[in-house]
């Protein structure tokens, strides 16, 4: 599951990167580390 998931997280990273300042990337990051953050428990908590 983690080979599946690291380059997809890797090419994600670089294009918030690389369009770190347009408007509508900040809004994103936010909800994207908000996702990441509330399922990540939640996996661990009923598996």
């Amino acid at each position: 599951m983690i080979e599946l998931v690291e380059p997809v997280i890797e090419v994600v990273g670089d294009f918030m990167d690389a369009e770190e300042n347009k408007w509508w990337v900040r809004p994103l990051k936010a909800l994207l580390y908000i996702g990441v953050f509330s399922v990540t428990p939640l996996y661990f908590y009923f598996y």
